[in-house]
């Protein structure tokens, strides 16, 4: 007899249907798995005999074949242990076939007949509904994450056998309890997000603490060089405090994400928290980018809306940061495959730190640097320039000095008092995000505008103009580098609530791009 149930494998960020199709057939017993299945999946043979053992179910005494349709697309993990043990009650005349009709399955098997969760299941639910099913059947521990999904009825249990008893007396749909979550938005404009949360007030660095701000605000990646214990590290971990809210279909990508890379938990609705991701730089190329023969998402991927932090920046391979070039100009990892192309989204704020030599003390005021002109040369030549002219905003941070040292203590209606006209507050880091997606096509952020769409919609003066032209002819600026300049001033004109570009904004946007002529203007 012939039984069929329909499930789905994750290829990327997508989840594509898979039809299981269970034929039992006279023969010596054994389970044959067909459909090109990883090791993960021909393991299921082992569990779902046990499984079925021990939840009271007859195990077949045929010959068994499992066929995972489409044959030519590889499939992987055990999400697929609860759609073939389903079929096979079926072919086995132990349930009723149209039990099965219209439903979707996944979910692992435990020997004693327990349901497990497995990764992946938003994008499987999200499958699951553009396909129409009835239902989406999964465990009780995945019952949350699925239900994110709108008007897709859950049906979830925690064993096998209370999952056929529901099925066998046709209880409603729905059965598990329904989050709290909010539906996705159509838009992604920061203005359909509730406020910013509120972030302590920082008081030392005033120089980085406005870079920070712009590259809130515009979404531009910052490379911060100074001494050890500046406040490098400390400053990058404030960054996602200030970003204003994600929106809902960002959350909603977001926790996709982090499903599919397995990182999710349980959750009771959509992840809203922006990301940081700080990876150490022994990181692999696989850890950080993403790989695997079917993709899965690295650091990168995970950081998308929001920030992803290289502390010593020089220590990281440099085969690895020119690998990041690209992601970071797209805000889109494409990764290909002898089988499949796939891609995961990576629009994130890049901050990198380092050191300004091997000892990290070069250009302190002590004097306390012994790195010589070639060590520090060599240093920095482990940074290839192409990665150096994606980031900007470029800032030196100096030691704090020791009378400053105590306001990294005060409380935050202390912090509030002190703070410097340097300071921008989360607000007004949201309502300069809110002008950009009213005025950029697509609700875009100045980082991302084209040099078309800059010039178009950039409002910038003309003395700016011939300004820019001139500071880009002396300092032998390329293409790239003084796009950015521009993008850079029109987020600083943002956050001054300037409809125009000026020369002001210009001259401040300069300040920021210190190291554009590496190693020399580093030195």
């Amino acid at each position: 007899m012939l039984a069929r149930c329909s499930s789905a494998s994750i290829q990327g960020m997508e989840a594509l249907p898979v039809t299981v199709e269970v034929d039992l057939a006279p023969g010596l017993p054994g389970l044959q798995l067909v459909g090109l299945p990883d090791a993960a999946i021909q393991e299921s043979r082992e569990r779902v005999r046990a499984a079925l053992r021990n939840s009271g179910f007859r195990g077949p005494l045929v010959r068994v074949i499992v066929n995972l349709a489409p044959a030519d697309r590889r499939k992987e993990g055990p999400a697929f242990d609860l759609p073939i043990a389903l079929a096979l009650l079926v072919a086995s005349g132990q349930l009723d076939p149209q039990k099965l009709e219209g439903l979707c399955c996944a979910g692992e098997l435990g020997l004693d007949g327990s349901l497990r969760p497995c990764r992946g299941i938003l994008a499987i639910a999200c499958q699951a509904k553009t396909q129409q099913a009835k239902a989406f059947v999964v465990p009780s521990a995945n019952a949350a994450e699925a239900s994110l999904v709108a008007g897709l009825p859950i049906v979830s249990a925690q064993t096998l056998g209370q999952l056929v008893e529901q099925l066998r007396h046709g209880i409603e749909h729905n059965s598990c309890p329904q989050p709290t979550r909010e539906q996705p938005a159509t838009t992604t404009s920061p203005s359909s997000a509730s406020a910013p949360s509120s972030a302590a007030p920082l008081t030392i660095q005033p120089f980085a603490r406005k870079a920070l701000a712009i590259a809130a605000a515009g979404g531009h990646h910052l490379l911060m060089v100074g001494p050890p214990g500046c406040g490098k590290t400390m400053l990058a971990r404030q960054l996602p405090k200030i970003l204003p809210p994600l929106s809902d279909s960002e959350a909603l990508e977001l926790t996709r994400l982090q499903s599919i890379a397995g990182t999710l938990g349980s959750v009771t609705s959509l992840v809203r928290q922006r990301p940081f991701r700080a990876p150490h730089h022994s990181t692999t190329a696989a850890g950080l980018l993403g790989g695997g023969t079917n993709p899965r998402p690295g650091e990168l991927s995970l950081a998308h809306g929001g920030v992803l932090f290289l502390d010593e920046l020089t220590e990281f391979p440099r085969s690895i940061l020119d690998q990041l070039r690209q992601p970071l100009e797209e805000g889109v990892l494409w990764m290909s495959r002898a089988r499949l192309r796939c891609a995961f989204p990576c629009r994130v704020t890049l901050v990198a730190a380092t050191n300004p030599c091997p000892c990290g003390w070069h250009g302190d005021p002590s004097n306390r640097c012994r790195c010589s002109e070639l060590q520090r040369q060599r240093y920095w030549n482990r940074l290839s320039g192409p990665f150096l002219d994606r980031l900007d905003l470029q800032c030196r941070l100096e030691p704090v000095p020791t009378g400053q040292l105590r306001r990294c203590f005060k409380t935050t209606a202390d912090s509030t008092e002190n703070q410097t006209e340097e300071s921008v507050s989360p607000e007004a880091i949201q309502a300069a995000r809110i002008k950009m997606c009213q005025r950029n096509p697509s609700g875009q952020l100045n980082s991302q505008l084209s040099a078309l769409e800059l010039g178009r919609y950039g409002q910038i003066e003309e003395r700016a103009f011939q300004c820019w032209e001139q500071v880009v002819s002396k300092r032998q600026l390329s293409m790239r580098s003084s796009l950015r300049l521009l993008r850079v001033s029109r987020t600083i004109a943002d956050l001054d609530a300037v409809p125009k570009v000026g020369e002001q904004h210009l001259a401040e946007a300069i300040c920021f791009r210190s190291y554009d002529q590496r190693p020399k203007a580093i030195v």
